[in-house]
């Protein structure tokens, strides 16, 4: 089956394409990543030798030992033509960084690495490859994406159907490459995440008590939207069973984000442009996570809203944070290249008090960068209220002005 071209990511690594640093698209599993490895070798013409491992497959279990994958990527480039290493799932290479780092230094092929850990991939390991990573994080599918895939495997993609889908079943791209079934997508995403559990958590971090890891997961899950913070776990976890520790707490709930499971994003003060670290939310790294654990919730919709929207500026290469304007909270402010964008969520704008609070929020922000009011429904859309936009949900994810 023909996979569906991601452009927004395939536009993003172009500019590093042939530079001496490794390119490492690092995201959930089964998010794509992948598939959009595949799609760069493939437009690599016949001057290209192209170098592919997928520390997936079983036959490849051998080059976990980083002596024998060194060995056979030296043993397997052509002399005259253009050498392309790409490594999928790198984080399973024993002392993978050492390899890398050698082959950077021997400056004898251009690296591409795909990885689900964001620990080995963005932190002390990073620092041991002194900065010759261009790090390019890769996200499940957006809004825009799933309407591409619905087009390319059924034809026709109405965005009213398609937008009540993709706030029940998210944006794995197996969901949307099917034609699955509420129950199906579900359990699809359901096994996902045992996967990754199993895999990249309870093996990978040797961890005791699996029960109070997925407790902690279904905390998040129940809480996408709300400031919260890893005391706030411990003290409602443990209030319900006395031998649950606060280091076990934050150790779980650090194997969570190096999963990529779910995301920390704290609070910027608009007015100081400075981080408030103590304050916080979290995001899940796909609404149908929160489906898969809890069900469809209809009254956490401002939850899922504010999950799709910062999934869906973090895909467009912004930073994004939890905005705070003078005491007023932001749902989120998004900056890219200096350039910022800020976005209010509410379901309906049901009376004078709600649009007061919405668009008060965003008002008193002293530049002239997007704002906006996102919506379910249509009392004010499309309408600028002193340079406030107010939009439908789906029409936002489909703009291209921001």
């Amino acid at each position: 089956m023909e996979n569906v071209k991601r452009d927004r990511y395939l536009s993003q690594i172009v500019p590093f394409v042939g530079n001496r640093n490794a390119k490492v698209l690092a995201g959930i599993r089964r998010g794509g990543k992948s598939t959009i490895s595949h799609m760069i070798s493939a437009g690599f013409g016949d001057d290209h030798n192209v170098i592919d491992i997928n520390m997936d497959l079983f036959g490849n279990r051998r080059y976990r030992d980083p002596e024998k994958l060194y060995g056979m990527i030296k043993g397997s480039l052509i002399s005259g033509k253009k050498n392309r290493l790409f490594i999928d799932e790198v984080q399973d290479v024993d002392e993978w960084e050492s390899v890398i780092r050698s082959l950077i230094a021997e400056d004898c092929c251009d690296i591409y690495l795909t990885g689900s850990n964001s620990r080995l991939l963005s932190g002390e390991f990073a620092t041991y490859l002194t900065g010759r990573l261009n790090i390019l994080d890769v996200f499940t599918l957006t809004f825009s994406e799933c309407l591409d895939f619905e087009r390319k495997y059924r034809g026709e993609a109405d965005t009213d159907i398609m937008l009540e889908k993709f706030l029940h079943f998210g944006g794995f791209p197996s969901v949307w490459r099917n034609d699955y079934k509420m129950s199906e997508a579900i359990k699809e995403i359901t096994d996902i995440v045992n996967m990754i559990m199993m895999r990249d958590i309870i093996s990978r971090y040797a961890v005791k008590n699996p029960d109070v890891l997925y407790r902690i997961l279904n905390y998040l899950c129940d809480n996408v939207g709300n400031l919260t913070s890893v005391n706030n776990i411990y003290a409602s976890l443990h209030a319900d069973d006395r031998t649950i520790g606060k280091d076990m707490v934050y150790s779980y709930v650090s194997y969570l984000e190096n999963a990529y499971l779910v995301t920390k994003v704290p609070t910027f003060d608009i007015k100081g442009k400075r981080h408030l670290a103590s304050v916080y939310k979290y995001y899940l790294g796909d609404i149908g996570i929160k489906n898969a654990a809890l069900g469809y919730r209809a009254d956490d919709i401002d939850g899922y809203m504010e999950n799709i929207i910062y999934l869906e500026l973090r895909s467009r290469g912004y930073n994004v944070w939890i905005g705070n304007n003078n005491g007023k909270e932001v749902d989120l402010v998004g900056e890219k290249n200096g350039r910022y964008v800020y976005v209010q969520t509410a379901v309906e704008l049901s009376s004078e008090k709600v649009v007061r609070r919405e668009f008060g929020n965003l008002e008193g922000i002293a530049d002239n960068y997007p704002k906006f009011v996102v919506t379910l429904e249509d009392g004010l859309l499309n309408n600028d209220l002193d340079g406030i936009i107010c939009c439908e949900l789906k029409d936002f994810l489909l703009r291209s002005d921001y």
